[in-house]
């Protein structure tokens, strides 16, 4: 594969120059080098893991995590709401980015989540055009004549079929997603066909990015990058840590970026700009690029002896994660033909998998397949105290949020009000990253996820080291709200776990156990075995300026004139639901409105 050598990036001009080579900036760079006369560069500080086994493996995830080589492993600070965890945030490192260190779900979300960014401000950024962009990327398989009863439902009108990511619905399955469908139902959850739709409330069967054939993990490198690695007019060079945006002009007359500086091999070099920078470094590094180049809270920026360009206080605040928790986890009883990973690393074992499926060649990916999704009023609580209760503090002009922060809740205020729109995932999950209990037994989590948390974080730098993280706080659990949302998931998690059939394949409830019972229990164990999805987002929002917005509908940042953001940061409010598909939607888009500026 032909990567380039700083030579041939440093002191030379290219119209585009895109910082981070991950899931968006690798859109970005296959679609604005489509024109022969447009010349790109691609700035990525990680490795280019070409043909890496582990990258391409579909559980290859599971040993980049805390991985140097893989993964940036970023934390939060500890969270005083959650007796001081610290939260872990694992990025990916190198060419493809996070799309080659997750867990390969491929979910739409809400067509309210889409539609609430027009909403916010922003026209064109509405479910419409998010899925003719999402289409755009995918080509969805359909999945292999069934021989077990835990199946896909799906309308092929919703998804797309000649885009550059191969989809399949991945053949292998626990064995515990069906029993939970059937248990859900009899709670009023029902299994959809609407999902890949924009009606995801309802227990369904994700996609994954998984080659149908060759059982190895689709990224945006795979996808976009190496496809068209040999254009003539696109650059890529890997080991390049960009360390600011060198810009010119004022905050009144306009800012224009003219460089961009990266460090290689210990050096530091620029490449020249002629039209525009583009980040798409991340959710925690694009805030972090842009306060080091000046562009920031001047609060934070001054101290550390960075002149201000720009003053936008809001870089790096309304930042939002997913979050879930262990437990309930179960212990599995024998003789239901249960996979997981526990017993997957038993050689053994693996071997007797060949027998139901034997139509599979090559490795057996066990993956996160089976989702629930369901609003707060589908749980058991008191929905209408929580909805009474976070609306009284929104609409308290007393309260401390800034007036744009007010607007957006307020917008997320309306989602959480409608019943047809999620709060609340439980997903299958096969394997654990830290054990659930003694080794040898099947065990499997069926956890809440937090899908949309009114408490909002930041991210902000603390030094000029461009190689010193982000400080990253999460202000979790600030809100009440969002500890009592998890609470309704975990109690719905488990009454499902005590109805038939799921609970006839239970031995145990391992985690937390039966001892834990009291929503204030409940809430302990919560705190006590929080974690996210490592999907944070909204640090660089698309909102107006006086919102709090840090872009605009364009993705320009506001008082520059020719650079954007392009990545999960942009989102104002985080979707209801797994954001891969989104962020190669959002950059699909991106490129059309990029490639109409310039025409």
């Amino acid at each position: 594969m032909p990567i380039a050598v700083v030579n041939d990036i440093a002191g030379k001009t290219f119209d585009f120059i895109i910082v981070g080579g991950g899931t968006a900036g690798l859109v970005l760079a296959n679609r604005l080098s489509e024109s022969s006369d447009t010349s790109v560069v691609v700035l990525e500080a990680g490795n280019a893991h070409i043909d890496d086994p582990i990258v391409l493996s579909p559980t290859g995830w599971v040993p980049q995590l805390f991985n140097p080589e893989y993964d940036w492993g970023f934390q939060s600070v500890p969270q005083p709401c959650s007796k001081d965890q610290r939260l872990f945030q694992f990025r990916g490192k190198g060419l493809g980015g996070s799309s080659g260190i997750n867990c390969l779900a491929w979910l739409k979300p809400h067509r309210g989540d889409i539609d609430a960014f027009e909403k916010l401000g922003n026209p064109g950024w509405n479910w419409e055009n998010f899925q003719r962009y999402s289409n755009k990327a995918e080509t969805v398989h359909a999945p292999v004549p069934p021989t077990r009863v835990y199946q896909p439902t799906y309308n092929p009108e919703d998804v797309g079929h000649d885009g550059p990511i191969p989809l399949s619905f991945t053949p292998v399955s626990s064995g515990v997603e069906y029993p939970l469908q059937k248990s859900l139902h009899q709670l009023g959850i029902e299994t959809t066909s609407k999902a890949f739709g924009g009606e995801t409330c309802g227990t369904y069967q994700a996609l994954a990015s998984l080659h149908p054939e060759k059982k190895t993990r689709t990224d945006s490198a795979n996808a976009y990058l190496f496809p068209v690695l040999d254009r003539s007019n696109l650059q890529v060079l890997t080991g390049a840590l960009v360390t600011k945006v060198i810009a010119s002009g004022t905050e009144e007359t306009g800012v224009t970026a003219e460089a961009v500086e990266f460090e290689h091999d210990g050096k530091i070099y620029r490449v020249l700009c002629r039209k525009e920078v583009i980040l798409s470094a991340g959710a925690i590094k694009s805030p972090q690029i842009l306060e080091l180049s000046g562009i920031g809270d001047r609060g934070i920026l001054e101290p550390l002896g960075i002149q201000t360009k720009i003053h936008l206080p809001t870089v790096g605040e309304n930042t939002q994660d997913h979050y879930t928790i262990t437990g309930p986890a179960h212990e599995l009883r024998d003789g239901h033909d249960i996979i997981t990973s526990d017993l997957m690393t038993n050689p053994e074992f693996r071997s007797t998998l060949k027998d139901p499926y034997k139509e599979i060649e090559g490795p057996l990916p066990l993956l996160i397949t089976g989702f629930a999704f369901f609003s707060i009023q589908q749980t058991n609580v008191d929905a209408q105290a929580l909805i009474d209760k976070i609306s009284a503090k929104v609409n308290d002009e007393s309260s401390p949020y800034s007036p744009g922060l007010r607007e957006v809740l307020r917008v997320q205020l309306e989602l959480f009000k409608d019943k047809n729109v999620p709060d609340i995932e439980i997903a299958v999950v096969p394997f654990s990253v830290f054990p659930i209990g003694p080794p040898g037994k099947p065990y499997v989590n069926t956890a809440p996820f937090l899908l949309r948390p009114f408490s909002r974080g930041t991210i902000h730098i603390t030094s000029t080291d461009p190689r010193e993280p982000p400080i990253i706080d999460a202000h979790l659990f600030e809100e009440e709200v969002d500890i009592e949302i998890m609470v309704a998931g975990f109690k719905t998690s488990r009454e499902a776990a005590k109805l038939s059939p799921l609970k006839d394949i239970i031995a145990r409830e391992a985690k937390p156990g039966p001892e834990v019972v009291t929503d204030e229990q409940i809430k302990d164990h919560i705190k006590s075995n929080v974690g996210t999805s490592w999907h944070v987002s909204g640090s660089c929002s698309m909102l107006p300026k006086d919102m709090g917005g840090v872009v605009d509908p364009k993705l320009k940042v506001y008082g520059t004139k020719n650079i954007r953001v392009v990545d999960l940061s942009i989102m104002p409010i985080l979707v209801s639901t797994h954001p891969q598909a989104s962020v190669y939607a959002i950059a699909e888009q991106a490129a059309d409105i990029i490639k109409a500026d310039h025409a």
